[in-house]
């Protein structure tokens, strides 16, 4: 199951199909990052979470760097370029802890660099 959950991850970030996630997936981000909470379903993943985290932001790309699986668990460490409405830039740091069931994705567990996105969103510079 490593190899084929890790790829599936992959293909994730590849192309963000949201068909890749169960219908009952279980979508946790920190409480402190914008939009935080959890959201259960794929469709308040696709209709509530994601269109009221990039309405903060007039770019958000999300930057995987290394993926570490071990049976139907994934994790994936990497950067969210970003840029506000106002045009400030930052990379926000992050770790998302995945699991796979039945050739889906079925949980999603999201640390982030709060403070700095939170920053960044309240018209500070993110440090360097």
């Amino acid at each position: 199951m490593t190899e084929s959950a890790k790829a599936l991850v992959e293909t994730w970030y590849g192309t963000g199909n949201t068909a890749l996630l169960a219908e009952d997936i279980v979508w946790t981000v920190l409480s402190t990052f914008p939009e935080g909470g959890r959201y259960v379903g794929r469709k308040a993943v696709e209709e509530q979470f994601f269109p009221r985290l990039t309405a903060h932001f007039s770019e958000y790309v999300t930057h995987p760097h290394s993926f570490t699986a071990e049976g139907n668990l994934v994790a994936v460490t990497g950067i969210y370029r970003v840029r506000t409405k106002e045009g400030r830039p930052g990379d926000i740091a992050f770790a998302h802890f995945w699991t796979v069931r039945d050739g889906q994705i079925s949980a999603l567990q999201q640390v982030a660099d709060t403070a700095a996105i939170q920053e960044l969103l309240a018209g500070g510079e993110q440090a360097a």
